[in-house]
């Protein structure tokens, strides 16, 4: 499977529809996901759609104003929207004859009403379990070095995304290519840069696909890197939801298990060390 992801600031030009092509020529994504094309979707003819193999699109929701996101996709592969905001489609995609779930994001630009997609992000892992990949613009960064500029990005919203992907054992996958997938061109103290576009996904995600690798494309027209994410399917395997049995808790050596491998050195900071110590402790008791 792979996944194409731009925010290409307007779909209205002939030049940022003959770079999409282009994208779909040489990599020949199974979905394809565009953020603030700016024009209605009746603009773009069919044949340009058939062209890049597309017949089934999905708008997010915002009301009586224009959609800023469209998922796209052909009818070969069955997929359900399971969740459509202003912010967020959510998709359920049967692969092999299993369930995965992509999350396609476009997030608000002030951290106060992304709190509101955090918090449906989590309800949808919650009420869907499987599987998640979260793809998108998160307009978000999760610290410093996730930004170029002259002002260090705003604690709260750090905060709030660091939080969310913490709290749901999520892993930022790299990208190669540039780290950096947005700039505002200008120059001097007036330059800023930021990693807003990236791809998350769960645990499960990682043991149902035997690869999943993303890279940052080449910038066309607009001011954002488009990112490609492919996922090769491994042999016919269901991951088991990790669960922890209370009766485990009764046993003699239960609390010596615990804090032997409490005590190993896991590398990192902060939130990164309390994963890996947990993820440590899974696979003991597994």
């Amino acid at each position: 499977m792979i996944a194409l992801y731009w925010n290409v600031r307007g779909f209205g030009n002939s030049d940022t529809k003959i770079a999409l092509k282009n994208f779909y020529l040489s990599h020949k994504p199974t979905f394809i996901f565009l953020a603030e094309p700016m024009i209605s979707f009746s603009h773009v003819p069919s044949w340009y759609w058939h062209g890049i193999g597309v017949n089934k699109c999905c708008l997010n929701n915002r009301g009586p104003r224009l959609p800023n996101l469209w998922a796209l996709w052909n009818d070969e592969v069955p997929v359900v929207v399971i969740f459509n905001s202003d912010q967020c489609i959510a998709l359920e995609v049967t692969w092999q004859n299993s369930s995965v779930f992509i999350a396609v994001i476009y997030a608000n630009t002030s951290y106060l009403y992304r709190r509101l997609l955090w918090a449906d992000l989590t309800h949808l892992q919650g009420c869907f379990l499987g599987p998640w990949l979260f793809i998108g613009d998160f307009n978000a960064v999760m610290g410093a070095h996730e930004k170029r500029g002259r002002w260090p990005p705003t604690t709260a919203s750090c905060s709030d995304f660091g939080s969310w992907s913490n709290a749901n054992l999520l892993t930022h996958l790299p990208s190669s290519g540039p780290l950096i997938t947005w700039s505002n061109g200008r120059m001097g103290s007036a330059y800023v840069a930021l990693r807003l576009d990236r791809s998350i996904c769960n645990e499960e995600w990682l043991a149902f696909w035997r690869v999943t690798s993303c890279c940052t494309l080449i910038r066309h027209q607009s001011d954002h890197h488009p990112l490609l994410l492919s996922a090769d399917v491994a042999s016919v395997k269901y991951a088991i939801p990790f669960k922890f049995y209370k009766a485990w808790s009764s046993h003699v050596d239960c609390r010596k298990l615990v804090l032997e491998n409490w005590a190993k050195n896991v590398r990192g900071v902060g939130m990164v060390r309390l994963q890996g110590k947990l993820q440590n402790l899974k696979m003991v008791f597994k």
